[in-house]
């Protein structure tokens, strides 16, 4: 009589895939807690939720690799994906995008924009260039939005720099805020709002020890017979510089990898960047909290949705690429790292009917528009001007 065969081992190559996909699935999960863990605590783990955007793929391409062999295998990273699916719900949108340019369904709708447009140069350029600016204010023509937030914007007092002039024509945006955090009376740069409606009131939030350009500004506008607040906000960056970029494209393109100066400079870097924004986030998130009228935050997070800064700032509020993004929600247009970290966050009182990243390579952030809806309040009692 034949001996049945027993199932075979698993050889080395396959014990050694199995491991790295433990160590793979493991890390995936400790990213999870990099949105419940305060940086100002414990800042490592803000890393790995730096890094879920290459750890989701490589524990997919594991899940697929078991399929073709020992399938039961492949449970591990599926189980570990499926744990995080609100990391995954953040960084892919699994609704209906919308269409570059296209219309507002209806009037009744608020269209808001936000863009970080690097000086109104492109990432590469080191003067200020006019074809890219103009090219830079077609596309928010073309979008229409009633209200814009920019972040690292730049005018001159007056000429054909002057761009606050320039934009309010081109855009219909009668009404700004603007508030420069360097320059002189010849040339500024700053955090603006442009509107369409009436801004009653505004203000500025200053981060404390922290340099000017990462801050945050308010406008209470009149819309649709009541008030709302904006909020325009550009929290810390990391402040990479050129050295630090070539770097990191070396390591990419395997040229080097042993210089422990410039390794050790970036891991500074980011762990600054990581605590600060953690700050400036909690003050922020203080300041809308004793908000009485409905309210938005739109601008450059510089951090990406598994984050403790979008944790904390979404909280109770409407994240417009979670109700209403399409794919990757790539947002960062520069060398690295390109992930997320431009958004529209909105108060309850709204309801997000759209979402849309127009992929125009002009500045080193992509625009981020959504169309909002705000139903007018009780007839007979309108908000007080």
């Amino acid at each position: 009589m034949k001996q049945k065969k027993g199932k075979s081992r698993p050889g080395f190559f396959a014990r050694l895939m199995f491991f790295a996909n433990c160590i793979v699935a493991m890390l995936l999960l400790l990213s999870y807690l990099a949105p419940l863990t305060d940086p100002q605590t414990f800042w490592p783990i803000a890393f790995l939720g730096l890094a879920y955007p290459i750890l989701l793929p490589v524990n997919l391409f594991f899940m697929v690799y078991w399929m073709f062999g020992r399938a039961r295998l492949a449970l591990v990273s599926l189980a570990c994906i499926l744990i995080g699916y609100r990391s995954l719900a953040g960084t892919f949108g699994f609704r209906t995008g919308d269409e570059d340019g296209s219309a507002k369904s209806s009037p009744d709708l608020l269209r808001v924009m936000t863009y970080n447009v690097h000086l109104l140069r492109t990432f590469y350029e080191q003067e200020n260039s006019s074809p890219i600016r103009d090219q830079m204010f077609e596309l928010t023509r073309i979008e229409q939005p009633d209200i814009i937030c920019f972040q690292e914007f730049i005018t001159r007092a007056k000429g054909p720099m002057d761009n606050i002039r320039l934009l309010k024509r081109i855009t219909g945006t009668e009404h700004v805020y603007y508030v420069p955090n360097s320059g002189n009376d010849f040339e500024s740069q700053g955090l603006a709002i442009f509107s369409r409606f009436p801004i009653l009131n505004a203000g500025s939030l200053l981060f404390p020890n922290t340099s000017r350009g990462n801050e945050a500004i308010f406008a209470d506008i009149w819309f649709n017979n009541r008030v709302i607040r904006v909020y325009n906000v550009h929290f810390q960056s990391i402040g990479f510089q050129p050295e630090d970029y070539k770097y990191m494209k070396d390591v990419i393109g395997a040229n080097k990898s042993d210089d422990v100066k410039s390794f050790r400079r970036i891991l500074s870097r980011l762990k600054r960047a990581f605590i600060k924004r953690g700050e400036q986030a909690k003050l922020l998130k203080t300041h809308t909290l004793a908000c009485k009228t409905p309210f938005m935050v739109m601008g450059d997070f510089n951090d990406t949705p598994v984050s403790y800064t979008l944790h904390l700032m979404e909280k109770d509020v409407k994240n417009a690429f979670r109700e209403k993004g399409s794919g990757l929600g790539i947002t960062y247009n520069g060398d690295f790292p390109n992930f997320q970290i431009d958004y529209i966050l909105a108060s309850n009182a709204f309801t997000v009917k759209t979402y849309n990243i127009p992929r125009k390579k002009l500045s080193d952030h992509y625009a981020v528009r959504s169309d909002l809806y705000l139903a007018p309040p009780a007839t007979g009692s309108p908000d007080k001007k």
